[in-house]
């Protein structure tokens, strides 16, 4: 009775059809590879750029005006993927992850922590933040999807399976910079519909309320239900597959505040964010 009762509960949860949210007409973002929502004001929005531009973040409205530019003092951005946002002992944070390795060479990759910008915050040089510099336990390895818990801070990957495997590492919320090794749960196995690499993973998010993930890759997405009481074994529910707009390069996907949607950027100028509606 229980298996059949989760069976229909997954079955309730559908998508509406992908439309464009904004463009972002900013020239300085041609490569979006993270978004995020705010945690502490709706309406609001982060991404940053991939590989190739300075340290920084850009927050955007929903008309994708973009209302401030925030740089990280003193930090190189070697690889740039993914960020997120999650509240953490009740202050916002913006995560932004360093973990880009397409040679798999790299003996650390970085995650920064910053307090979310205030929002009426304007563009400036941040010189507060938390820097992990992170190892993993097994061998080097690409990823571009990074989600953070939003109640325990707790932070996830999901690699790129330019090795033949997806595979999820975590790292308990660290209180303070430092070193740390990750923690490897599992391999994934992730298809959304592409031939080969159309179903690497390019980037994950958390819902507000800690009970679905959701993960992309080049040419989809798929959404997981978290077991209750149970979110180190998210990845072994079954998948939801979840139909985006079609994107020249999609390498970003968030919840909005509200978890009520899914939007996703592309890669381009200007930057088309979409949105796509979870209907219970």
């Amino acid at each position: 009775m229980t298996s059949l009762i989760f069976t229909l509960a997954l079955g309730m949860q559908t998508y509406g059809n992908p439309e464009v949210f904004c463009h972002i007409k900013d020239k300085a973002i041609d490569e979006s590879s993270g978004i995020a929502a705010s945690n502490g004001t709706g309406g609001v929005f982060y991404t940053h750029n991939d590989s190739g531009d300075v340290a920084r973040f850009f927050r955007f409205d929903k008309k994708g005006e973009i209302t401030g530019i925030f740089r990280l003092n003193g930090v190189q951005a070697l690889d740039w993927e993914d960020m997120a946002s999650a509240k953490v002992d009740g202050k916002p944070y913006l995560y932004l992850g360093d973990i880009g390795d397409n040679a798999r060479v790299r003996k650390e990759i970085f995650i920064h922590r910053v307090a979310e910008p205030e929002p009426d915050q304007d563009s400036t040089v941040l010189t507060k933040f938390d820097t992990y510099v992170v190892k993993y336990p097994d061998k080097a390895r690409d990823c571009e999807a990074l989600m953070v818990h939003p109640k325990t801070g707790d932070i996830y990957l999901v690699t790129k399976a330019r090795d033949n495997e997806t595979v999820v590492y975590r790292l308990p919320a660290p209180k303070a910079s430092g070193n740390f090794t990750l923690e490897k749960l599992g391999t994934i196995d992730i298809n959304t519909g592409g031939i080969g690499p159309q179903n690497w993973v390019t980037a994950s998010d958390i819902s507000p309320n800690g009970k679905y993930v959701v993960v992309r890759t080049y040419s989809g997405a798929v959404e997981y239900t978290v077991p209750k009481n149970d979110f180190v074994n998210w990845w072994k529910t079954p998948q939801r597959q979840v139909k985006l707009r079609a994107e020249k390069q999609g390498e970003a996907i968030c919840y909005t505040g509200d978890g009520m949607s899914f939007l996703t950027t592309s890669e381009g100028n200007p930057c088309e964010v979409s949105r796509i509606p979870r209907k219970n």
